[in-house]
């Protein structure tokens, strides 16, 4: 898309350094832009240019981001907001999408992300035109306690943008992915942020229920209807009257009980076993499988129609595998939430440890891994689980050779820590660091030899290639730098502490 002198960015920010760093990537496209340190500014700011798109930072001191973002949504309806924030949370971007955000951006940025980003939001206001912003004048849910989706992953941000855009709609949602990935987690997350919220919510495991007793679990029977029937029974959809109801496993229905689901969804009716009268309901219906339901479609095992009545939105949670980066979080949510219930002692866990539980791959997914902080908190003898502590056949996996793992040497919110530090000191040219013509010398020093150490370590190391050559840039950079730490981690593009924690780790 072209942009015209019409089209006008605001910046809201309370950090100086960003809104002139943004301004002077912005400027490249002639853009108008005008800027405010606060939410308070920022509202009157827009009120006063009618910007088309606007960033807008979420931690500001006074007004929060998603604050100004609903004041903003009531003065400046067809405005395109990007909410910016260097602390994702689950519940902060389900908010930003559900109160009508265009898109929810991590910091640090990358240049070429963010005027990638201003092209296509200026795109959808131009497309927009005099339409009202579907979640303009949206009242906000409840808080809700503490974060059980733990994840600031590029796939888990898309996960949870999509269910700040459909929770407050009626529309029948599909969760798909592997078992143990939080499939029923993401159904209670649209639940709660729904406008069922105050309604009931009930899960049914399909795979759990006998075929012969799914019928009347979901829909209830009466006394005598069939053997064993000594009473009359409530089903689940009749329950969950104007509430939520989510029906995992949903591909190992059988048939019969598939067409009274599709009428159930299509008609709003059901009917007990057994019984002739027809009960209306109101639901809404999340459903889940890790079964491949197309090619169940097609091998006429799973009905048609009720698949596509079922997919009308589809939520793919990635596997843990694929989202390696969230695992430090995932453990640090895992061991607050123990030492939260007093569970374990142990509520640290050594850096050694975490690199080798994100180098594993999981193929129990979230739920296993939770399992194996549970388990080796329980084994650590003090307070810090350590790499002995962990399962032996992980550690047989991740590194048969074993790795040094110093005791004296542990993290709390090991998740958090590293990010806050490098969150400190970068800024949007996170990459643009200065470098001498001696490092950069240094550099292509070691370039020149990549191959050749490449194919000296593997693959007789290939479970520690990382290491290996993470420990070769570091002593090669401490060289070139002539030992200065300061040099060494500018040019690596880390802090200092971070750079302290290597050396320490890998006895350089």
């Amino acid at each position: 898309m072209s942009q015209t002198a019409a089209e006008t960015i605001l910046i809201i920010d309370d950090d100086d350094d960003l809104r002139y760093s943004l301004k002077r990537v912005l400027s490249s496209k002639g853009y108008r832009l005008e800027e405010a340190s606060s939410g308070e500014e920022g509202i009157k700011q827009a009120q006063a240019v009618e910007p088309q798109l606007i960033f807008l930072d979420n931690r500001m001191g006074g007004m929060s981001g998603l604050e100004t973002l609903q004041h903003l949504r009531g003065v400046v309806p067809k405005a395109m907001i990007v909410l910016m924030t260097a602390y994702g949370t689950t519940q902060t971007t389900i908010e930003a999408m559900k109160f009508g955000a265009f898109d929810y951006v991590m910091k640090p940025f990358d240049p070429k992300r963010i005027l990638a980003l201003a092209e296509s939001a200026l795109a959808a206001a131009h497309d927009l035109g005099k339409a009202e912003a579907a979640s303009a004048q949206r009242t906000p849910a409840e808080e809700l306690p503490e974060q059980e989706i733990v994840g600031t992953s590029p796939s888990m941000q898309a996960v949870f943008k999509t269910i700040g855009q459909v929770a407050a709609s009626d529309v029948t949602v599909m969760i798909t992915g592997e078992s143990g990935t939080g499939k029923e987690l993401i159904a209670r997350a649209i639940y709660q942020h729904s406008l069922r919220s105050k309604k009931p919510f009930i899960a049914v495991n399909c795979a759990a229920i006998p075929d012969n007793l799914i019928e009347s679990e979901l829909f209830g029977h009466e006394k005598g209807s069939f053997t064993g029937a000594t009473t009359q029974r409530i089903g689940k959809f009749e329950l969950c009257d104007g509430g939520t109801i989510f029906l995992d496993e949903i591909g190992d229905m059988a048939l019969a009980t598939q067409t009274k689901i599709l009428r159930a969804l299509q008609e709003g009716e059901i009917q007990r076993v057994g019984g002739s009268e027809t009960i209306k309901v109101n639901v809404r219906l999340v459903a889940a499988t890790n079964k491949p339901l197309e090619d169940m479609v097609k091998e006429k095992t799973f009905r048609e129609d009720l698949y596509y009545r079922l997919n009308v939105v589809r939520i793919r949670l990635p596997a843990l595998r694929e989202r390696s980066g969230d695992i430090p979080q995932l453990i640090e949510f895992t061991l607050r939430r123990l030492a939260r219930e007093n569970k374990t002692q142990a509520h640290k866990i050594s850096p050694e440890a975490i690199t080798m539980l994100s180098r594993y791959s999981w193929p129990g997914n979230v739920r296993e891994l939770e399992n194996v902080i549970y388990r080796s908190a329980v084994m650590a003898q003090g307070e810090t689980i350590l790499i002995k502590d962990l399962p032996v056949e992980i550690v047989a996996t991740v590194a048969p050779d074993g790795l040094k793992d110093p005791a004296a040497v542990t993290v709390t919110d090991a998740s958090t820590a590293e990010a806050a530090e490098m969150d400190s000191s970068e800024s949007l040219g996170v990459n643009a660091h200065d470098t001498s013509e001696k490092v950069a010398a240094g550099i292509a020093d070691f370039d020149r030899g990549m191959d050749e150490a490449f194919a000296a370590c593997y693959p007789a190391n290939k479970k520690l290639l990382l290491d290996i050559f993470e420990k070769a840039v570091i002593k090669r950079m401490l060289e070139v730098a002539g030992g200065n730490q300061v040099e060494a981690a500018k040019v690596l593009g880390i802090t200092r502490a971070t750079l302290k924690k290597r050396i320490d780790l890998y006895g350089i």
